[in-house]
């Protein structure tokens, strides 16, 4: 799939994008202020985090006065499809089912873990169509 961008986030923006999703806008002082360890990092470190999210496209901002409130461009759920679907390509050549696999010879997934994910296959979510990312190509 060449041209098709790649979703990559580190720790620290994923700890970010968690309180995002969580607590809706914030601003700087804000993330600073939840952010785990944040009260030993400077401000200007959780401002370049952010606006370097920006540049990336995780996150956006208004135009609001005096302080720019950061909030992420994706849901939690658009993120996950995101990196699941790209893991699965990349490291699966494609196979959910190669992934599921390696996950219980590796003893990473148990039994229950499977009954689990059946009973969910099974009795998908209710979810709102509009949420999930299309997966039509587009002409």
């Amino acid at each position: 799939m060449a041209g098709k961008k790649q979703l990559a986030i580190t720790e620290r923006q994923f700890a970010a994008l968690e309180l995002l999703w969580e607590h809706g806008p914030l601003t700087v002082r804000e993330v600073l202020a939840r952010l785990p360890g944040g009260e030993e990092m400077p401000y200007t470190t959780v401002l370049g985090l952010l606006q370097g999210m920006e540049r990336v496209g995780l996150v956006g901002h208004g135009d609001e006065q005096p302080a720019h409130r950061y909030r992420p461009t994706m849901t939690r759920d658009q993120a996950t499809g995101t990196l699941l679907g790209d893991f699965v390509r990349r490291f699966f050549r494609g196979s959910a089912e190669r992934l599921v696999l390696g996950l219980v010879d590796t003893r990473h997934l148990s039994a229950e873990d499977l009954r689990a994910i059946e009973e969910k296959i099974q009795h998908p979510p209710n979810r709102d169509v509009e949420a999930r990312p299309s997966r039509r190509k587009k002409r």
